[in-house]
């Protein structure tokens, strides 16, 4: 095992030199699968990932490097400059800073620091605002074609919420918000909450405006693939990065099952459709689940062969539901889980506006606040936020009610990595 991974470690660093990016890349994340411990080939991978115009996953990259050989210069430095490509000044300077303490001598990171100092200054925010937006999910329509089995959309516990499509107005106010304040989005905008994004009859006018406002930030549209229509949706080519494809099986008894009331007769071609279309920028969404576990092999290539991007296996989650009979039905092996205060620097928007602490609230237990009666300042400052994420912060999750029932598989033995 060691001899092979020094071979690929060989191999990555061949490509990196050749500045063949995406190759390098390949071959550095299967060295990191077979021995995740590796805190310099982390850094490299983060280095590829970088040139090949992925930041936000190479800023992660150097993080976890960082986790795992503390108190290096060099990885200081790096997780600067990967926070300047990201607009994220602030940050920057505090790892240039401790880089240069590290260095304990002239280095790149006093030089970084310089530059910094002739920016512009940057938009002043208000007190309590995040410095960034790390992932920003807008519930464009709340109307979802699919009722899936273990999906509370279009039941009866979320017979109370929101089928409607999310006035421009409010959409406008949230992406004129981020622009005005310059918040840097450091991984993606999502259209498509507990609604598929394709039944938005205003998909491609929001996608142009998010374009206009913020040109560079990583837009991905979320669907099950039924509702795409060629004549209407190929536009969103020029416009979004990603098409999230959400698929459970590829067996008819299977799919019909998980995914009701859509039949994979009807869908597959579609889904078929959209890989021609959107070649190259398709991510599959593959929920593993006792019913699909042994579909993984499979799915993966028969996407693969079609031109998707990448398929994603995830772990299935609870979706905070306090009946939990088909959840546990379906999971595998499912724990707590308990994120991070982080998930505060995250927006989660439903269609009318009303704001979520995660997007695994479907019955919108946990509101704190709503673009539809508040500023975007008053928003992303309110009091609701700012307690929840001491809540989260000192690890007092059973106080909510929805982070004490949420469950998932994990990702890595039962689910694949």
């Amino acid at each position: 095992m060691f001899s092979r991974t020094r071979h690929l470690i060989r191999k990555g660093d061949a490509a990196r030199d050749a500045r063949e990016w995406t190759a390098a890349r390949d071959i550095y994340a299967e060295v990191l699968r077979r021995k995740p411990g590796l805190p310099g080939v982390w850094v490299q991978y983060g280095h590829v990932l970088k040139e090949a115009g992925f930041v936000a996953e190479a800023l992660e990259a150097y993080r976890h490097s960082d986790s795992l050989r503390p108190n290096i210069a060099d990885t200081h430095l790096q997780i600067g400059r990967a926070l300047i490509l990201l607009e994220q000044p602030d940050l920057a300077l505090e790892h240039f800073t401790r880089s240069m303490q590290l260095a304990r001598m002239t280095s790149d990171a006093d030089r970084e620091i310089a530059a910094l100092a002739q920016r512009p200054r940057a938009v002043i925010r208000p007190p309590g605002m995040p410095g960034r937006l790390r992932f920003l999910s807008l519930g464009t329509t709340g109307t979802c074609n699919a009722s899936c089995v273990h999906c509370p959309t279009g039941k009866a516990e979320t017979a109370h919420s929101p089928r409607g499509t999310m006035p421009m107005e409010i959409f406008r106010k949230i992406i004129d918000g981020i622009a005005e304040y310059e918040l840097p989005v450091t991984d993606q905008i999502a259209f498509g909450l507990f609604g598929d994004a394709l039944v938005d009859p205003l998909v491609v006018q929001r996608a142009e405006y998010l374009r206009s406002r913020l040109p560079d930030v990583r837009l991905s549209i979320n669907t099950n693939g039924a509702s795409f229509n060629p004549a209407k949706h190929s536009v969103l080519n020029d416009l979004a990065q990603t098409i999230a494809l959400h698929c459970e099986s590829l067996e008819p008894e299977t799919y019909d099952y998980l995914m009701q009331p859509l039949r994979l007769a009807r869908v597959k071609p579609k889904m078929e459709q959209i890989l021609e279309t959107f070649r190259g920028k398709v991510v599959v969404s593959v929920p593993i689940t006792q019913r699909n576990r042994n579909e993984a092999a499979s799915m993966q290539a028969w996407f693969a062969e079609r031109g998707a991007r990448e398929v994603v296996f995830d772990p299935i989650s609870s979706r905070c539901a306090e009946d939990r009979t088909v959840f546990d039905s379906l999971a595998l092996n499912p724990q707590p889980i308990r994120c991070p205060s982080e998930i505060m620097d995250d927006l989660i928007v439903d269609c009318d506006g009303y704001v979520l602490i995660c997007c695994q609230d479907f019955q919108r237990i946990e509101g704190i606040g709503s673009f539809a009666t508040e500023s975007f300042a008053d928003v992303m400052t309110g009091v609701h936020r700012q307690n929840t994420r001491k809540l989260l912060a000192e690890n007092r999750h059973e106080e909510l009610a929805t982070c004490s029932r949420c469950f998932a598989d994990i990702r890595g033995e039962f689910v694949p990595a």
